[in-house]
């Protein structure tokens, strides 16, 4: 395959800040087309990144293009039939988190995706953040992982409506679910042996805490803390093997130690890392949409596609289903 040939569909601040700048520095990608329903963000993104053909239908331009590609950026209400669609007529498919309202959707998406053996991700990129993947790297040298703590706290004052999308999908599943794949993904992937959890509400009407306990087939223990009514937004990890221990913040620091030593043995920064602070490269879109062109061209998955996502959805279901305080 020569020039991989990319479609975009939605215009909005995700795509625009992150996921279309990474696609378009690409030298072997070739945005063929955009989509969007809305006249000023379509014409503004097309002149930001020089896609010549527009559209506001995008069966029209999957007709007209014919994309090897698709990335698909929009609310997970909004998504499941076009994703649906554009799988049906034999396109690859980017979408990002959470990959569905439901895991049955998910599912369902999934089986789409095989039945039509097609190479699929979903935007979980804290699997791909540059500086946190070194730290893991670096602790993983000392043996295997043993313990995995992924934390996300936000400062949300309580709402009178449903903060995401007038309560089209609950927190864990839309936005925290980042923090739940991270804890999947770090631990190795491995299958869930047994949950423990507890989900409070606080002082508004809906769960805005969710704290677990994670046992992995590989006898990874993970933790996950998500807390929306916090003194403001932090996402951290913390990895532990035998003798070595990362603590590192997506948006600060990095850094591990060893076998108790006074200094750290590698101290890094989120920007640091890359040698730029431009989000998409720090923040680890521009690795993840490398992966997903990259398995497009090659015929093999990356880690992070529906499939997989299915797995991640399950778990949030199992951390609410086995809440003790429910």
């Amino acid at each position: 395959m020569g020039k991989v040939k990319v479609a975009l569909i939605g215009a909005g601040g995700m795509a625009n800040t992150f996921h279309y700048p990474s696609v378009a520095g690409f030298a072997d990608v070739g945005i063929v087309g955009l989509c969007d329903l809305v006249p000023d963000k379509l014409a503004e993104t097309a002149k930001k990144f020089k896609i010549a053909q527009t559209f506001a239908d995008y069966r029209k331009m999957l007709e007209a293009t014919k994309p090897d590609a698709v990335y698909a950026l929009m609310p997970p209400h909004h998504l499941f039939d076009l994703a649906m669609d554009v799988m049906e007529r034999g396109h690859h498919l980017f979408i990002e988190k959470p990959p569905a309202v439901t895991t049955f959707q998910t599912q369902c998406l999934a089986r789409m995706a095989e039945t039509k053996k097609l190479i699929t991700a979903v935007g979980f990129q804290r699997r791909y953040h540059p500086m946190i993947n070194r730290c893991w790297e670096e602790v993983k040298k000392r043996g295997p992982i043993h313990q995995v703590i992924s934390c996300f706290y936000k400062h949300t004052p309580p709402q009178t409506g449903y903060p995401y999308y007038r309560g089209a999908i609950d927190l864990l599943h839309c936005d925290a679910i980042h923090a739940v794949d991270s804890l999947r993904y770090f631990a190795g992937l491995a299958e869930v042996k047994s949950v423990a959890s507890e989900v409070r509400s606080l002082d508004s009407w809906y769960d805005v805490s969710f704290n677990a306990l994670v046992h992995f087939e590989n006898d990874c223990i993970g933790i996950l803390l998500v807390n929306w009514r916090t003194g403001r937004r932090f996402f951290k990890f913390e990895f532990h093997s035998r003798g070595a221990s990362a603590y590192a913040d997506i948006d600060g620091e990095g850094k591990v130690w060893v076998e108790n030593g006074n200094d750290p043995v590698l101290a890094t920064t989120h920007t640091g890392e890359v040698g730029t602070d431009q989000g998409h490269v720090v923040q680890g879109f521009q690795a993840e949409s490398r992966a997903f062109i990259d398995a497009v061209k090659s015929g093999r998955q990356c880690h992070n596609n529906l499939q997989d996502a299915v797995k991640s959805m399950q778990l949030a279901d199992a951390i609410l289903a086995n809440a003790i305080n429910k």
